[in-house]
């Protein structure tokens, strides 16, 4: 995929910008926040997006994507995160539970992006 040595991704990304709706949870599922969120690239196993705040690795976060007529939900867990500006963090989730329907769903996008952007 890349030859960078300091690259860990392991799935291949593609560049989306859509819009996402996330709340952020604690150790016991309760919610204890919730903002908007832009995509910036996607993956089979996750994505990175963008957000006026920044979250600590490890942080779990429950993301409902819209994808044309569908709203998926997805748990995740923060595995980096940097600030861009003074405003905007930029952070990287690792999809950790999926709703199999809803993982379906995902798939089936991603699989139309990867070849729209192919073509």
């Amino acid at each position: 995929m890349n030859d960078d040595l300091f690259e860990r991704r392991e799935a291949e990304r593609r560049y989306a910008l859509n819009f996402l709706d996330y709340e952020v949870l604690s150790a016991t599922g309760e919610v204890l926040g919730r903002s908007l969120a832009r995509t910036l690239n996607v993956s089979e196993t996750g994505l990175r997006l963008e957000t006026g705040q920044f979250f600590e690795p490890g942080q779990q976060l429950r993301i409902t994507l819209g994808l044309d007529n569908d709203l998926i939900q997805v748990n995740g867990q923060v595995v980096n995160s940097q600030p861009e500006t003074d405003d905007l963090c930029t952070s990287g989730v690792m999809f950790i539970e999926f709703d199999e329907a809803e993982r379906r769903t995902y798939q089936k996008h991603f699989e139309a992006l990867k070849d729209a952007l192919e073509q």
